[in-house]
């Protein structure tokens, strides 16, 4: 059976010191019939002429030079850009580990989610599935939801990357990140596409590995800007976790994540920046 291509979407805005590391991850992969798109978010560094060269160097890689509006749209333009029938995302100072579209292709499934490790300057971390396994109808779906939600919060649902996304479904359902969102705007991506998928797999391994650096938005739970964020996500993930719990009235977890990470996470954070 002919190897479906995949799509890599990347966005690029001043990692010119990491990018090189983070595509040659992925074109040493096994899987052969993918595409990389790197978006350039208008980069003030040398990122720009490192995608152009990694271009001329790998036939596999396509560059879109566009000017900063931030990742979600840079996503954005990589999805509208994309030609293959899944799509994956990539942050361009990580890497993918050896083998990993291997591992993460599955047939004829509209959404597949795998480990990842996340990489600090003082530990390593793995955050898996407990077991690969496909769960299709909205029975099977709902038991996908008790298994993927922890006591602590959804730590492999919160990022689009170490994923599949079958790219028709996105277009049939106008899936798309939310442009001007720099917070979990990737998390808000992900429950919408769960919220409307009809399949899902689950790969128990690690396929990615995460770096997590100092001075990313997410790392700021404080400041004002961080609360007009804030003010942008919540009433949109309260959508999306609505119609999540219409699909899985019965599922205890589900009914939890709504009070839990809605309102005992996000709206008492809103609350503590005010204090």
């Amino acid at each position: 059976m002919a190897q479906p291509k995949v799509s890599i979407i990347v966005p690029v805005y001043n990692v010119e010191k990491y990018l090189d590391r983070c595509i040659e991850s992925i074109v040493n992969q096994s899987y052969e019939n993918l595409e990389i798109i790197l978006v350039d978010d208008g980069s003030t560094d040398a990122s720009a002429a490192v995608c152009d060269s990694l271009s001329e160097s790998y036939p596999q890689v396509r560059v879109v030079h566009t000017e900063n509006r931030g990742v979600s749209a840079a996503r954005n333009t990589g999805i509208a850009t994309a030609t293959g029938e899944y799509v994956m995302f990539m942050d361009a100072d990580d890497l993918l580990k050896d083998e990993a579209l291997k591992s993460l292709y599955i047939p004829d499934q509209d959404f597949v989610v795998a480990g990842f490790e996340k990489v600090t300057a003082s530990s390593v971390v793995k955050y898996l599935p407990d077991v690969s396994e496909a769960y299709e109808g909205t029975e099977s779906i709902c038991d996908f939801f008790d298994m993927m939600i922890k006591e602590e919060q959804c730590y492999l649902l919160n990022s689009p990357c170490f994923k599949l996304f079958r790219r028709s479904l996105i277009a049939e359902k106008s899936i798309s990140f939310v442009e001007g969102l720099s917070y979990a705007e990737d998390k808000l991506f992900v429950f919408t596409v769960m919220s409307k998928c009809s399949s899902i797999k689950t790969f128990a391994g690690d396929v990615y590995a995460y770096y997590m650096r100092p001075g990313s938005l997410g790392s700021d739970i404080s400041s004002d800007k961080h609360l007009q964020q804030l003010y942008v996500f919540l009433p949109l993930y309260a959508s999306v976790l609505s119609a999540i719990v219409e699909r899985c009235p019965n599922t205890p977890k589900v009914l939890g994540l709504y009070r839990k990470d809605l309102i005992g996470r996000y709206i008492c954070r809103m609350l503590n920046v005010y204090a």
